[in-house]
């Protein structure tokens, strides 16, 4: 950081698109731009310079590509810092998001970018950036490397696998930590810039749609899960929780008001003073709560 400010590079072979990416970032003064490239090597050498905290890097560019630089970047590591930096690819196609994300890539950008899309990807930056480096005992390393052997023991079929719906699925059920007791998940594995931590379904509040990620609200924190909200919904209990949006599921003993707002909708609020508006589709949810 220089003086209070994210360093960011952008990375793109096309004037056009940097200038865009120029124009949404000048919104953003919690970012500084540094650097502009126009090809994976520029950005090599740009880092070797000196380095950054944010890389936005388009993925078709001439020479080395965007993800051919981060898997150079991760070889050479030009930077004399303790972690890396943040990426943010851009590209014209999703073809490429899945490898995007086992790079660890924060976010996926599709071209032409929108405003409001650009703003979610900065909100996760500066999540990201601003969480602690942190060190987990010998403990916490056990019971998450023996979580991961159990998931990716249920994945290849080399233990009984837990029974799981078609909505869900073995590998959200393996991700999402579910109980062999009942079902339903007892801990989200979050993967941030560091690695992978836990938070436990007991803390969560809330959960909502937030583009290619549901959001796990927990002790006001928010927490980006890969997953559709479909998906996850199918592994929450729903003694514990209820849709009451296509794009928000609530904890019901969060709910501290309901007040009618007519054609079968409701507004909610909370008990961290979160408002919010039920739809039709869920009306039928929203009744058996009063009932």
């Amino acid at each position: 950081m220089s003086g209070g400010r994210w360093k960011v590079l952008v990375a793109d072979d096309e004037p056009l698109a940097r200038a865009r990416l120029r124009a949404l970032l000048a919104r953003h003064p919690e970012f500084e731009l540094t650097a502009e490239c126009g090809s994976g090597a520029a950005v090599l050498a740009a880092l070797r310079d000196g380095p950054a905290d944010v890389l936005l890097l388009d993925i078709r560019m001439p020479g080395l590509d965007g993800i051919a630089t981060v898997e150079a970047l991760a070889r050479e590591a030009p930077w004399s810092r303790e972690r890396p930096p943040c990426v943010v690819f851009v590209t014209a196609s999703e073809e490429h998001a899945i490898r995007a994300f086992d790079l660890d890539a924060v976010d996926y950008l599709v071209k032409p970018v929108d405003i409001d899309r650009f703003d979610r990807a900065m909100r996760r930056l500066l999540e990201t950036l601003g969480a602690p480096s942190r060190t987990p005992d010998a403990g916490a390393l056990a019971a998450a490397d023996a979580a991961l052997r159990a998931a990716l023991q249920a994945l290849r079929g080399d233990a009984p696998a837990p029974a799981v719906d078609a909505a869900g699925g073995a590998a959200a059920h393996a991700r999402n930590g579910a109980g062999p007791e009942d079902g339903y998940a007892k801990r989200f594995v979050i993967r941030d810039a560091q690695g992978m931590y836990f938070v436990a379904v007991a803390d969560v509040d809330r959960v909502e749609a937030d583009g290619n990620y549901v959001a796990v609200v927990a002790w006001g924190r928010r927490h980006l899960v890969r997953e559709s909200l479909h998906v996850l919904a199918a592994r929450l209990d729903p003694a514990e929780f209820v849709r009451v949006h296509r794009s928000h599921m609530v904890r019901i003993d969060r709910i501290r008001r309901l007040e009618p707002c007519g054609h079968g909708e409701y507004e909610l609020t909370l008990a961290d003073g979160t408002r919010l508006t039920s739809s039709r589709s869920y009306r039928e949810q929203m009744r058996r709560l009063l009932r």
